[in-house]
């Protein structure tokens, strides 16, 4: 086999390339605080335009014995750090106002008083998503090329009416056919721990940018983040 070819079997055995259009992000609030916005949590982590998956970092220290060259060694692992990420912005800029109280757990604004740290830290989950191919049936009466499965009565015929002052002479089933349809799939996931929002950024108006959807840029401190395992499809 040549190169080329283990190439492309890598490829089909790994379903292709990842793409940077295809992520998810779900959002989990402080637990000491369960009834802050938790429904509009699931809102805004669909309207997450962009964020990075974290990395992870070697710490190392200088190590020499006797005369040998200096070299540096591996002491510890850090994953501390921050998220960048941003976030579309509705008419009434409620996903500004829903980090903003976010971080009103921590300090409350007007006054230099700092609430406990389990108050206000939450958790994340970053998914590289794939695309599956489902193999689906649809069921539709057959209208030309447009297979819109109006009027469709499940497993009842459709009859043809016959010549005028008789009993109806020809049926015709409802139209079945399969097709392909692209599924999304998580590939790999990742769980941020002891997350919040430490800055919350500013928008930038401007008349030049009248077909621009507002944004809002992000910054996420977490403590580390581990790498989620596969189970049956399911990260966990």
């Amino acid at each position: 086999m040549g190169a080329i070819d283990k190439f492309q079997a890598k490829l089909e055995s790994a379903k292709g390339f990842a793409r940077l259009a295809r992520y998810q992000v779900i959002m989990y609030l402080p637990q000491k605080h369960s009834s802050f916005r938790t429904e509009y949590a699931n809102g805004v982590s669909m309207m997450c335009d962009s964020i990075t998956m974290p990395g992870k970092d070697l710490s190392t220290d200088p190590v020499k014995h006797g005369q040998e060259l200096e070299r540096q060694q591996v002491s510890a692992h850090v994953y501390e750090g921050t998220i960048t990420a941003s976030f579309y912005l509705e008419n009434n800029l409620e996903a500004k106002s829903f980090f903003e109280e976010w971080q009103n757990l921590a300090v409350t604004n007007g006054s230099n008083n700092v609430n406990y740290y389990d108050t206000y830290i939450g958790s994340m989950k970053i998914y590289q998503l794939g695309a599956e191919q489902v193999m689906t049936t649809l069921k539709n009466p057959f209208d030309g090329n447009n297979l819109t499965g109006e009027g469709y009565l499940g497993a009842e015929e459709y009859y043809m009416e016959g010549p005028r002052n008789s009993h109806r002479s020809q049926t015709t089933r409802a139209n079945t056919r399969e097709e392909y349809q692209a599924k999304s799939i998580q590939t790999y996931g990742i769980e941020v721990l002891e997350v919040f929002p430490a800055t919350v950024g500013q928008i930038e108006y401007a008349y030049s940018s009248v077909n621009e959807v507002a944004r809002i840029p992000v910054e996420f401190q977490y403590k580390s983040w581990r790498t989620m395992e596969n189970s049956s499809g399911i990260y966990k």
